[in-house]
């Protein structure tokens, strides 16, 4: 494994635009790629930014049209973690593969680590793999991208006394066979820092159009690997934002639900 750095470069805007990829012995994806768009003590991460795979994974039996649905990625999630890491002048670091392959928000341990099955979608590629496959995956995909993460962390934390840490995903309108759509617009997901998470669902309540869940649609008591992983234990203030993806399917949206969260990131700081 080694690193590529390149210099810093400009921006139409003139801000210093600072990237760094890493790569593993897998030659046609990044595993991650950070870019950091000012000196605000801010991290926006995104573990489902991708729908690549390397082209020896053959998609994993799937036609094209499947992978850019929400199984392989989070829709609109890494194009909403870019624009709010420009808006707040953070770094932002991005997962470069599916989470098809592996889930980098998952422990290891998950029995959903590398579905089979995908909102009642079979994964031809992920059938009958061998302890020997699932361990190589975790070499490759898994915890390079968990050592950039932690290495963006700590770096964050290096770096600032007060640092916040920022996670993205978002959620499909509808799963397969449910009869309702969800309701919410965004939810805010939480467990170790409730102080950060309860401001936010009350801003973003006052502010927002739409409703806003409570550690809904998921419940980061149950799971957030990611955060739970590398965040929770530092005592680091950070938020987990869940938005729906049909507010960010276009550059419109992502503009408009990017300046939200932006105005309630910097409510929070001011409130700190």
């Amino acid at each position: 494994m080694s690193w590529l750095r390149f210099p810093p470069k400009l921006e139409s805007g003139g801000r210093k635009v600072f990237v760094s990829t890493l790569m593993t012995a897998v030659p046609d994806i990044d595993i991650a790629t950070e870019t950091r768009f000012g000196d605000a003590p801010i991290l926006v991460f995104c573990d489902h930014a991708a729908n690549a795979m390397p082209a020896s994974f053959d998609c994993l039996g799937l036609p094209g049209d499947i992978l850019g649905t929400h199984i392989a990625w989070d829709i609109g999630a890494g194009a909403l973690s870019e624009a709010l890491a420009r808006k707040l002048g953070a770094a932002y670091l991005a997962c470069g593969f599916s989470r098809l392959i592996i889930d980098p928000n998952r422990d290891p341990t998950s029995h959903d680590l590398i579905p089979a099955v995908a909102d009642q979608i079979p994964v031809p590629g992920n059938q009958m793999l061998t302890d020997a496959d699932r361990t190589a995956r975790l070499h490759e995909f898994h915890e390079p991208y968990h050592v950039r993460l932690s290495a963006a962390i700590a770096d964050l934390e290096a770096r600032y006394d007060d640092p916040i840490a920022i996670s993205i995903h978002s959620f499909t309108n509808r799963l397969m066979g449910a009869g309702d759509e969800r309701p919410w617009g965004a939810g805010m997901l939480w467990r170790e820092d409730e102080a950060s998470a309860k401001f936010m669902i009350d801003w973003l309540r006052r502010h927002a159009d739409w409703p806003v869940g409570d550690n809904e649609p998921y419940d980061a008591r149950l799971f957030n690997y990611s955060v739970d992983r590398h965040i929770g234990p530092r005592a680091m203030r950070h938020l987990t934002y869940e938005v729906r993806q049909d507010l960010i399917v276009d550059a419109d949206g992502v503009a408009q639900v990017a300046d939200l969260l932006a105005r309630g990131v910097g409510a929070l700081a001011k409130n700190s």
